[in-house]
């Protein structure tokens, strides 16, 4: 039995270009502590956002305080990332008693409600079976952030030019969560 502790395990260093606003993030279950799932507690300040991402295996988020939203983004309608507009989000609310199952390579972005603090617990499964293996070996998968899908869209490496891109996201996605938090009456 491994046990920890969701407030005091270990603060993992965020990385701006995953998040949007103030975020901490402790680690709570990784490889070295589990053999297939991976555990984050995050805490999201005052309309805090991932930017947008998707992972290859099913995740699930477990809100445990405040007022968040969940969004995805339906790519079919649009042809990339940097072109998506308010047509193409579905945002809901995350409350707290709920489970929210997000499927594999679904582009979706979680936080804070605006103006708002939020918490919630994330769990995916960090391997899946090999495609065609017989012997039950099975591949790392990964989390696909907004940088990297905008980088590959413009192919380019130029960190200025993919960070302003990806602004230009975010912005889209705040603007769309605050008219629906208007909408939803949430208090900002």
């Amino acid at each position: 039995m491994n046990r920890q502790n969701l407030y005091y395990s270990n603060e993992k260093k965020v990385n701006p270009y995953y998040f949007d606003g103030d975020v901490i993030i402790r680690e709570i279950y990784n490889e070295s502590n589990s053999n297939d799932q991976e555990v984050y507690f995050v805490e999201f300040a005052r309309g805090a956002l991932t930017t947008i991402h998707f992972h290859e295996t099913e995740q699930f988020l477990v809100p445990l305080y405040g007022n968040g939203v969940i969004g995805e983004i339906d790519n079919n309608k649009s042809n990339s990332l940097v072109d998506f507009t308010f047509e193409n989000l579905i945002i809901k609310s995350l409350n707290v008693g709920e489970i929210v199952s997000i499927k594999p390579n679904i582009l979706h972005f979680h936080g804070a409600s605006p103006g708002q603090n939020f918490s919630h617990v994330a769990f995916r499964k960090m391997f899946e079976a090999k495609p065609g293996s017989e012997k039950n070996e099975s591949v790392h998968t990964r989390t696909i952030w907004g940088y990297e899908m905008i980088a590959k869209t413009l192919g380019s490496e130029d960190q200025s030019q993919i960070l302003n891109e990806l602004n230009k996201v975010s912005e889209k996605i705040r603007g769309a969560v605050s008219t629906w938090a208007k909408g939803k009456k949430l208090n900002p």
